[in-house]
């Protein structure tokens, strides 16, 4: 683990390391001073010997840093203590900076080799919560912000809260492991009959001011030539109460959206294979099979289906009985049609 000299006072601290004085902190770079040969006998009186594991160059960068050993910090205030254990700032107020380059104010890099049992995190957050709910405090083991800000000068760029990517280089055609880019668990370690719903996989809280818009929740994007298999898809493992649940939400729009030759698949299975189908295919409303369509209903309301049968007879007592006109009905002797408000008509069923 390499660090930085300005986190050499931390670090020197946990490690038992001799306090040092950073170049940095006096404005000049660490990269610029001289080594401790070209000093006069005064200037090494005055500048400290580096501590041990402690070098000036990092790998090549020109930066003084710690080579190799672990460093721990340990934090316990005596209170509430809102200063941070550790903070880097990076703050570049000026132009700078190349296009497809990327600047990180902290890195951390790892790697694995192909015989690494074990499970290799490069950055973890861990925070064990015991704030009572009361309280109102929000506790987050990793928490990304970004303050998306007017600059004075055009329009802002893109600008991600955080961002995950998994990039498959593997080239392997049937890959036994997946390439996730973000993966989210909850579990409960007791367990529990009650109809709790505050157990979440992923929350979305989007809007902020009153009449502020927000594009999407969720947007799915594929690149050009790209395909994805499922955009949201549920596991054959455990149990689910509701799959989609928009019940308690309003919309100024649909819950659903799709376009015309777009349809719903009914009576599917794991493999994404279906029987039946709902959609609209341009023109009418339509429920079909793999033998193509069982119905069809029109803007103009006019039904064409298969077969109709009315389970019902639901007679009239008289012509004078209740009706809206089209209102239909029957019996073993009888067709009835409502012709007007109010006013039924019938026609005598006959043997052939």
């Amino acid at each position: 683990m390499r660090i930085r000299p300005g986190l050499a006072l931390l670090a020197s601290a946990a490690l038992g390391l001799p306090t040092i004085a950073i170049a940095e902190a006096n404005g000049r770079s660490p990269a610029g001073d001289p080594s401790p040969e070209q000093l006069s006998p005064d200037q090494n009186a005055r500048n400290p010997s580096w501590p041990p594991n402690f070098s000036r160059s990092v790998q090549g960068t020109g930066v003084p840093g710690l080579d190799g050993g672990h460093v721990f910090l340990w934090n316990r205030p005596p209170g509430f203590d809102p200063v941070s254990t550790l903070r880097v700032d990076r703050h570049v107020p000026e132009g700078s900076g190349e296009a497809t380059h990327t600047y990180k104010a902290l890195w951390a890099l790892g790697s694995t080799g192909p015989h690494n049992a074990g499970y290799e995190w490069t950055i973890t957050g861990e925070l064990h919560n015991r704030a009572l709910a009361s309280t109102g405090a929000q506790n987050v083991a990793v928490n990304g912000t970004i303050f998306k800000e007017p600059n004075g000068l055009g329009p802002v760029g893109p600008s991600w809260a955080g961002n995950f990517n998994c990039v498959d280089m593997t080239d392997e055609s049937d890959p036994l492991a997946s390439c996730i880019g973000a993966e989210i668990d909850v579990s409960a370690q007791s367990p529990t009959t009650d109809r709790n719903r505050q157990r979440v996989g992923l929350q979305i809280s989007t809007g902020g001011v009153p009449g502020a818009h927000t594009g999407y929740g969720i947007l799915m994007g594929n690149l050009t030539g790209s395909i994805t298999d499922r955009a949201i898809s549920f596991q054959g493992e455990g149990t689910y109460g509701i799959g989609i649940d928009a019940a308690a939400a309003r919309f100024t729009g649909v819950p659903l959206l799709l376009a015309a030759g777009q349809a719903i698949g009914l009576d599917g299975n794991r493999e994404g294979g279906f029987s039946r189908r709902l959609g609209f295919d341009g023109r009418d409303l339509v429920y079909g099979t793999a033998a193509g369509p069982v119905m069809r209903v029109s803007d103009s309301g006019q039904i064409e289906a298969a077969s109709l049968r009315e389970s019902l007879p639901r007679p009239p007592a008289s012509s004078r009985a209740p009706c809206t006109p089209g209102d239909h009905a029957w019996d073993e002797a009888y067709e009835y049609r409502c012709v007007a408000p109010d006013r039924w008509k019938r026609a005598t069923l006959s043997d052939w």
